[in-house]
């Protein structure tokens, strides 16, 4: 398959209506850094918000576009990290955080914010399904076990984010089979060694194991709600210029993608960055699509959807040998449409 790069309004998509299958995107987390084109600030991007309420608003009017785009039988897949309040906080116009006295007018109308979480990703999944009818399948944590460290002496150090699943309706396609473990639990391979063999094993065992009537299914367990997936940091060739701190490692747009969108489908990322889906989708025979306002990034996302060691890493098989004059590509045919 192919993989198509866009510079567009992640809430304006330049796309037929019904037209993805799987959609899987972060969007820029409100008040931490400004995204850049040609190292200069640009207005409209999402995350730079006077206040939460307005970057939930944000966030909904992008939403309801990829309700649009997306197939009736389709998933959303948003990651979403929180943020903690302070006495003055607000969009940044360089990295870091950003800093804006705008808590007085907080505290007045939601109570006293200071050093509170302000509970973004589950604002956002409430509005979703109260404002635009969308089925809240499952939220699945993101356990970070290489998070950063934090200098804060009073509570616990957060490594996690979230991932929650929407879908427009409660049929929509899913290979979850493809997911299941492969190791089985050692009750189940004690049960079926026993049952292979014709014994009955201890009374009541496999109704306490599996409950009434079920037998636990041969491809292994479901996937659970909570994965341990290491961040993966990204050496972007420094000729390009661009800076990029938040790309979410391979192994998310890739489990996302092999659970729920079909073989030769349509995956988009509204928010490309990097073009981390759109590549991993292209490496698993899907048509990758990677969306962003930033012309900046969009070159980055050329780079590396093209970039035979990134198409490499994305198929997880060896880095394929520098390539000297007149050698063939072996890679060819497999970079960005």
């Amino acid at each position: 398959m192919s993989v198509t790069l866009l510079r567009a309004d992640a809430g304006r998509l330049p796309l037929p209506d019904a037209s993805v299958d799987l959609i899987v995107t972060s969007p820029p987390y409100w008040a931490l850094r400004s995204y850049t084109d040609g190292g200069q600030h640009y207005d409209g991007q999402i995350g730079s918000e006077p206040n939460p309420a307005a970057y939930i608003d944000s966030l909904i009017r992008c939403t309801a576009e990829w309700v649009r785009v997306l197939k009736p039988g389709g998933s959303i897949w948003v990651n979403l990290g929180d943020k903690y309040s302070d006495r003055g906080h607000g969009p940044s116009r360089g990295r870091g955080t950003g800093r804006a006295p705008q808590a007085e007018t907080l505290k007045q109308t939601r109570g006293p914010l200071e050093k509170s979480l302000l509970l973004l990703p589950e604002r956002y999944r409430i509005a979703c399904v109260d404002r635009l009818c969308l089925i809240a399948r499952a939220v699945v944590i993101w356990d970070k076990p290489n998070g950063l460290p934090e200098s804060v002496t009073d509570r616990v150090r957060r490594s996690h984010e979230d991932w929650v699943h929407l879908t427009k309706s409660p049929r929509y396609f899913a290979s979850v089979d493809a997911l299941r473990a492969q190791a089985q639990p050692r009750n189940y391979r004690d049960w079926s060694a026993r049952k292979a063999l014709g014994e009955p094993g201890r009374q009541g065992e496999q109704r306490r194991t599996f409950g009434a009537g079920m037998e636990p299914n041969a491809l292994g367990a479901l996937p659970g709600s909570v994965r341990a997936v290491p961040t993966q940091p990204l050496h972007v060739p420094a000729e390009l210029g661009v800076d990029h701190f938040a790309a979410f490692p391979m192994d998310w747009p890739r489990w996302i993608i092999t659970g729920w969108s079909p073989t030769c489908g349509t995956v988009l990322d509204p928010f490309g960055g990097t073009g981390t889906t759109a590549l991993v989708a292209h490496a698993l025979g899907r048509h990758g699509i990677s969306v962003d306002m930033s012309a900046d990034y969009c070159r980055l996302a050329r780079w590396r959807t093209s970039d035979s060691g990134q198409i490499a890493a994305a198929m997880q098989v060896e880095k394929p040998p520098k390539e000297h004059d007149g050698q063939l590509d072996l890679f060819a045919g497999k970079g960005a449409a």
